[in-house]
């Protein structure tokens, strides 16, 4: 596991729920370093992030202690202890913390490696990290030249962890998840004419264009666990949350019968097609 975040000279990351700078060569970065990867998060950085919404592109896994809480587009975890059993369904390298300030401090024994933008100036935080040059475990692997942006100098870092405390992996990782939640290729499919579309094919068009609609809970998250899948990618095709192209094109397959109409299902459309 890894953590991505930019800190000012006092290890400060935000201020009032918010950055405390947008610097545009930090924002590219972040978005290059997680597309396609899992997210981990506390609920205020999601209701801080554009809209309230999960972000796109990856696998958005919320921390809250709330009760029956479900977040479109997410998967959400009640304790510390169910989110590193989950994590561990992930490679290591796939999984980054991005906020906030209590998520970074619990996890950080956990990471392998940091990811910092070191901002030369003080933002006047009330959000910390804990300063990864003061413990003896941490140390810069590599880091850029110093940067300027505005007046604020900055450099990027990546720091190692020589001694991370050890999560308990599955025995069946789930990988490359960005292929469920990254933006989708239109589908051609033979649908029945008519415009009678079944109940499988329909969620399984559903699952593939808005993966994790309804959320997944804390309670979605036990069951997984007391399933006997070991693979959650695999738990969540079964249950119909998440799809790939070829789910969806099997499917349709299987429920063509003999009057069948070509049809070009996209984002836009595919409610109106399945009829919703």
């Amino acid at each position: 596991m890894r953590m991505i975040v930019a800190v000012d000279s006092r290890w400060g990351i935000g201020k009032d729920n918010d950055l405390l700078i947008s610097i545009p060569e930090d924002m590219q970065y972040y978005r290059q370093t997680t597309r396609g990867k899992v997210v981990v998060m506390g609920y205020r950085t999601l209701l801080s992030l554009p809209g309230s919404k999960p972000q796109p592109g990856r696998l958005n896994i919320v921390l809250a202690d709330i009760e029956g809480l479900k977040v479109s587009g997410a998967v959400v975890c009640r304790s510390m202890e169910q989110l590193l059993r989950l994590i561990g369904c992930f490679d290591s390298g796939d999984v980054f913390v991005i906020g906030g300030g209590s998520i970074y401090r619990q996890l950080t024994p956990y990471c392998e490696a940091a990811h910092i933008t070191k901002m030369r100036f003080d933002g006047e935080a009330d959000t910390f990290i804990t300063n990864l040059d003061g413990l003896m475990q941490w140390s810069v692997d590599n880091e850029t030249d110093i940067r300027d942006y505005g007046g604020i100098k900055y450099s990027f870092a990546e720091y190692r962890n020589s001694s991370p405390e050890p999560i308990e992996y599955a025995a069946e990782l789930s990988s490359d998840m960005s292929v469920y939640f990254r933006k989708k290729a239109d589908l051609e499919l033979d649908l029945p004419a008519g415009g009678h579309c079944p109940e499988e094919l329909r969620d399984k068009i559903t699952a593939y264009f808005r993966p994790l609609r309804d959320g997944f809970g804390a309670d979605g998250v036990d069951e997984f666990f007391e399933s006997g899948v070991p693979s959650f990618e695999r738990y969540l095709r079964d249950i119909g949350a998440i799809a790939s192209a070829d789910d969806v094109k099997a499917c349709a397959e299987t429920c063509a019968g003999s009057d069948t109409a070509r049809a070009v299902v996209t984002k836009e459309n595919y409610e109106s097609i399945i009829k919703l």
